[in-house]
């Protein structure tokens, strides 16, 4: 391997046994270790990883992997992207892992690992995704705290599955994380209302707050999201009604997810303002009225979900026959007709396509 200037170690199968700390004779050479897929990898992390000074990607996913994370692993100044999933780590985070300069994303998921974040990985200058996802040990409440107020650079903030703690507010400083194009606190435990300083986050193309105890209206700081394409509001405590200006001013939409909140009144009309909207999700809502024509813009609606609301009425046979070519359309009930057995209806709707009757039980 004289000549050898750079090596992609990618495993993805269903290797047996341990990680041979004799990777490190690679350490001229390795630039990225993948260790993913069906793995049956046990043991421990070999220490010698810090010895591979080449390596500017690691990662550890989906593998069997026990004991704490090496300190060595500070020693791996060229590591851009760090990433460790679905293993049985424990102990602590190092706070070495903040000696990582050229640092740019660090991703814990689905870890025993417990404690605090180290300040110091979330000072790195060029930390720009922080995911911490299904790791329950780990304090990412005081994390968020120290994020909001030591960092600026973040694109990518994703924090999920908290269950330490008391029900906390979303901070009003997240307002200061001006760069934010990705930001997620799916079941978090979060309370009260969503801040207006959230507003401020204008190159925010996604906002995932799935699964909380978010009460009040719809804010008007969504409203100036203007580049937002994925909005997750999806089993809060949210009521009021679902504002037209969703739709006539938020035009890059793809997703919304509302379900499982205590939103009222109808779907308004300016829905059709918002022609690239692949996934409405409106189940589980006091939303009554009907359904309205203009769905007849969304061309890429590839996903409706409307059962368990208060939607009644006949649906026009245009926008009956749109439904039909809907991939995921839930309204509940099954409708048997000539053009498709697919469901389409629920009771209270009135097929205006060829069909039969809706069944009644």
């Amino acid at each position: 391997m004289g000549g050898l200037k750079t090596l992609t170690f990618e495993l993805a199968n269903n290797m047996e046994g341990k990680i041979p700390p004799e990777i490190c004779l690679l350490r001229e050479s390795v630039v990225l270790v993948s260790f993913r897929g069906q793995l049956q990898l046990k043991g421990t992390i070999p220490t010698e990883f810090g010895l591979l000074t080449k390596l500017t990607e690691l990662g550890l996913l989906s593998t069997r992997l026990v004991g704490t994370i090496p300190t060595e692993f500070g020693l791996l100044q060229s590591v851009t992207r760090l990433m460790i999933a679905n293993g049985h780590l424990s102990g602590h985070i190092p706070s070495e892992i903040g000696k990582l300069c050229s640092l740019s994303a660090l991703v814990l998921t689905k870890t025993d690992l417990a404690g605090s974040v180290p300040i110091e990985i979330v000072q790195l200058p060029g930390l720009l995704s922080l995911i911490i996802q299904q790791c329950p040990g780990l304090n990412t409440e005081d994390a968020l705290q120290e994020v909001v107020q030591r960092t600026q650079q973040l694109e990518t903030l994703s924090f999920s599955s908290r269950t330490l703690g008391e029900e906390v507010p979303i901070p009003s400083e997240i307002g200061t994380l001006t760069d934010l194009k990705f930001l997620s606190l799916m079941d978090w435990n979060i309370h009260r209302t969503i801040p207006s300083q959230l507003g401020k986050l204008e190159k925010l193309v996604r906002l995932d707050l799935h699964g909380n105890s978010v009460s009040g209206t719809l804010p008007e700081a969504l409203l100036e999201l203007t580049n937002l394409s994925g909005l997750n509001l999806g089993s809060n405590k949210l009521n009021g009604t679902l504002r037209s200006e969703l739709f006539s001013k938020l035009t890059h939409l793809r997703s919304l997810q509302i379900n499982g909140n205590n939103i009222s009144g109808s779907i308004p009309t300016e829905v059709g303002l918002a022609p690239g909207l692949k996934t409405l999700e409106l189940q589980n809502t006091n939303l009554s009225g009907t359904l309205p024509e203009e769905l007849l813009a969304l061309e890429k609606l590839t996903s409706l979900v409307i059962m368990n609301t208060s939607l009644s009425g006949r649906i026009a046979e245009k926008l009956c026959d749109k439904m039909l070519q809907v991939e995921t359309r839930c309204f509940g009930r099954q409708c048997y007709g000539v053009k498709s057995k697919n469901s389409i209806c629920q009771e209270t709707f009135l097929c205006g396509c060829r069909c039969s009757p809706c069944p009644v039980n």
